[in-house]
């Protein structure tokens, strides 16, 4: 790549950076600092923010344990139509149509991802059914039973429209 200042550089000369950037970062290396300071400060920012938030869920997961039998059948009392079935928690949703139920799961896609606890999830025309558990755990955890109440919400939404 040449050498100067940032405004030399092509789009694709940037893309390929980046690209490079993220195979040290898979790698667990650091970049030097002064390849660092070639990145401009709201990248600098984005890239400090999301390991961040990495290391903070990283501490939730660390510090939420399976629950017992009594604890779960607590939150089952506070997640409404769910039920618990081996170490999972499950529910279908059933919708207007096909399409109702697409824009339903990618809603809870994008929530899933956000909190990197991602349901199994089955599509049957216009039923979803979500299944939750705590893979890391070896059961259910609070995760499970926020994530659930989080999907009461988002299909909450579609009852009223």
């Amino acid at each position: 790549m040449p050498q100067g200042d940032k405004s030399s550089y092509t789009h694709k000369q940037k893309r390929q950076a980046e690209h490079i950037d993220a195979g040290y970062e898979k790698k667990g290396l650091s970049m030097k600092s002064s390849e660092a300071s070639s990145l401009g400060h709201s990248k600098q920012t984005h890239r400090r923010r999301q390991k961040e938030r990495l290391r903070s869920q990283e501490k939730l997961a660390a510090i939420m344990p399976a629950l017992t039998a009594k604890q779960v059948s607590l939150h089952l009392r506070a997640v409404p139509r769910w039920s618990k079935r081996a170490q999972t928690i499950l529910r279908t949703f059933k919708f207007e149509g096909f399409l109702k139920g697409i824009d339903f799961v990618n809603r809870i896609a994008r929530k899933a991802q956000k909190l990197n606890h991602h349901p199994d999830i089955d599509i049957r025309f216009n039923n979803v059914t979500l299944k939750l558990t705590t893979h890391d755990e070896g059961g259910l955890t609070q995760k499970d039973f926020s994530l659930a109440q989080q999907c009461n919400e988002v299909f909450a939404k579609y009852s009223v429209s």
